[in-house]
């Protein structure tokens, strides 16, 4: 099923024009009509740091043929493009692509368009996606990924032990307590924008994406 693609309206105004059989230009155009009364749509993926975010994105792109930004992917293309001896990567490269994203966003919804976004979204983050969800009455669907805070640093530090990481990815704690207490005051587990699903993430096993596939589904395909 390919749910991402809508033409733009000015686009198909001027191929109207050019279509002279009426029955042909009458099923087109309330086709095009049909279309344009679909409101815009987005579905974000927040949560904590490893528990399986950028997977579940990639999966449900993969399944519904649509877009997806990673917010880690986008921080080591912008890291990798100004090198590592350069400071201001670790310093600023966070609220960067975080603006990146947004911009991003912003010209699929000008367009008509559904994409994913993913990334630990900061609580201090989710005014700006409202404010940009409201500007384009923009329904929204959110993955909120989430867990045992112990069993979920446990896993964090095994990952990074394997070196599975790019350069330019901080530490979101150096131990236990730095790492539970960081996602908590970051508000990590409390970007519930929309329509907003928790999935309890601590045993990787335990995530049925079935299901989740399934709420996506009827969310894109509903009027």
């Amino acid at each position: 099923m390919n749910l991402s693609f809508r033409m733009p309206f000015d686009l198909c105004e001027n191929m109207l024009i050019q279509t002279y059989d009426e029955t042909y230009f009458y099923e087109i155009y309330t086709s095009l009509l049909e279309v344009q009364l679909l409101k815009n749509k987005i579905i974000l993926i927040s949560g904590y740091c490893a528990t399986g975010k950028s997977t579940f994105s990639h999966n449900l792109a993969n399944r519904y043929k649509l877009p997806c930004f990673n917010k880690d992917t986008l921080k080591e293309v912008i890291g990798e493009g100004f090198g590592a001896e350069n400071t201001d990567v670790h310093k600023k490269n966070s609220t960067v692509t975080f603006s990146l994203m947004l911009h991003i966003a912003e010209k699929f919804l000008q367009t008509g368009q559904i994409c994913i976004l993913e990334s630990n979204f900061k609580k201090s983050e989710s005014v700006h996606i409202e404010s940009l969800l409201a500007k384009y009455d923009c329904e929204c669907l959110t993955f909120l990924f989430k867990g045992d805070l112990d069993a979920i640093y446990d896993r964090y530090k095994e990952r990074d032990r394997l070196g599975e990481r790019h350069w330019v990815h901080s530490s979101a704690g150096e131990n236990r307590e730095g790492f539970i207490q960081g996602h908590l005051y970051a508000g990590l587990g409390d970007v519930a924008i929309g329509q907003t699903i928790t999935v309890d993430a601590t045993v990787f096993e335990d995530v049925d994406d079935a299901k989740l596939f399934n709420i996506a589904e009827n969310f894109l395909t509903s009027q």
